[in-house]
């Protein structure tokens, strides 16, 4: 907590310094803007004393003045407040490519009855189909999932704490049937990739118990779930950086654009 809270007052600081000198160039900018106009021959006009300011010292023009301080101030809102998404995405993928190579490893796991096969969709991301007497085989454990919480609590686990049923507290009740089985039908509780809420759990087994089947529509749509998160996860993150870098031009750059090359940034900066 300490840790989080020095953090924050460091990145406040900064943000207070950085106005602070801004503030001060921007007055320096106004006093030698006047110097320079009032400085400049009889035959000059204003624009060509504003544009010799701007491109011998990096001035800011009155002109463009609260535009700049503007978009100074919603640059750092939009780039600190998107990079909280990005973290939790940055710490989110690995977890997430991790499960998806577990998934796969499981492809021709033992013990399986082999038989009958649910039909699974290949968008489900599954190696291989299921089959329906494994799926059966998890569903109907004699243990209910409340259970299941209390008799293999997870250590070091909050939320296993807290009664919520976690895949390995899951996959210890279920031991023997094949992995992969297990794998899937934890995977319809569709709340996390390793923790649900237990009644939730417990009412998905139960309708599993009446109709083997329900499995493939659960399935695929947690699935999609999924997949829909990630991108409104990614398409988020893209806008807000994308604004982010409208603003840091229009504050720092603001006479630049993009027909004059990348390259020729910096030879814009005030």
């Amino acid at each position: 907590m300490m840790q989080k809270f020095s953090s924050v007052v460091v990145i406040l600081a900064f943000c207070a310094i950085f106005c602070n000198c801004c503030h001060a160039f921007v007055l320096e900018t106004k006093k030698n803007h006047i110097i320079s106009s009032s400085s400049s021959s009889s035959g000059e006009s204003r624009s060509q004393s504003q544009y010799q300011s701007k491109s011998q010292l990096n001035l800011i023009p009155t002109e463009i003045l609260s535009e700049v301080e503007g978009s100074r101030g919603q640059f750092f809102l939009w780039f600190f407040g998107s990079s909280g998404g990005a973290g939790i995405a940055l710490n989110a993928f690995p977890r997430m490519y991790g499960q998806v190579q577990y998934i796969q490893s499981l492809k021709g796991s033992e013990p399986s009855f082999g038989g009958d096969t649910l039909g699974l969709s290949p968008l489900c991301g599954y190696p291989e189909d299921l089959s329906i007497k494994d799926l059966e085989k998890v569903v109907n454990n004699k243990m209910t999932v409340g259970q299941m919480v209390q008799k293999f609590p997870i250590e070091n686990n909050f939320l296993s704490k807290k009664g919520y049923i976690t895949f390995d507290a899951f996959e210890l009740a279920t031991k023997g049937a094949n992995p992969l089985a297990v794998r899937a039908v934890f995977d319809t509780f569709a709340q996390s990739t390793d923790v649900c809420d237990p009644r939730i759990a417990q009412e998905k087994i139960d309708s599993y118990k009446e109709d083997i089947s329900r499995i493939k529509g659960s399935l695929f749509k947690s699935k999609v779930t999924g997949y829909a998160s990630i991108f409104t996860l990614l398409f988020l993150l893209g806008l807000a950086e994308f604004v982010a870098s409208g603003h840091a031009r229009d504050g720092w750059f603001h006479y630049w654009k993009l027909s004059d090359g990348l390259f020729n940034i910096p030879a814009y900066w005030i």
